[in-house]
């Protein structure tokens, strides 16, 4: 009997301990997920403007607060982004975003403004939307503006001034 009660309480104790062992999953806090902090870098430093030609970027794909980061690259061409957009593989090839199975919301295609979606501001595109409502935002990484440099700060007066 004793030992049956010893058996019931570990068992009941190991049902409630468990779960707080068995999330492994890590939650990000808000603001600190790929997209999260490639935006706040370009907000906080700005970017230099993109030069034409083929350029190396960052793809973010996010939505319902979660978001995946891809390297990439796109044609600038005064200015703006030229299509196709194109998202790295592992094997070193590339393919076009939308082969790759995003579709862009045909609404956002055939905008009032077409130059919109090309448009390259601090070095990011403006936000667009696939038909899944994902929202698609490209960075270029290689343009963010230096980080700033610290004023130095100046030692006692006792270290400078001798007499």
């Amino acid at each position: 009997m004793i030992r049956s009660k010893r058996i019931l309480i570990a068992a009941l104790l190991a049902m409630f301990i468990s779960p707080a062992f068995a999330q492994t999953k890590s939650t990000a806090a808000p603001g600190k997920d790929c997209y999260g902090e490639w935006y706040t870098l370009f907000r906080e430093r700005g970017a230099k403007p993109i030069p034409d030609g083929s350029q190396q970027i960052i793809i973010s794909v996010r939505k319902e607060g979660y978001a995946q980061c891809f390297l990439g690259k796109v044609d600038v061409e005064n200015g703006k982004i030229k299509f196709p957009v194109l998202v790295a593989k592992e094997d070193g090839t590339f393919e076009s975003l939308t082969a790759s199975g995003l579709k862009f919301d045909p609404a956002m295609m055939s905008a009032s403004e077409p130059d919109a979606l090309a448009t390259i501001t601090d070095g990011m595109s403006i936000t667009a939307y696939t038909t899944d409502r994902e929202a698609v935002k490209i960075f270029f990484y290689k343009y963010v503006n230096d980080k700033p440099k610290k004023n130095k700060v100046a030692p006692p007066v006792s270290v400078l001034v001798k007499n």
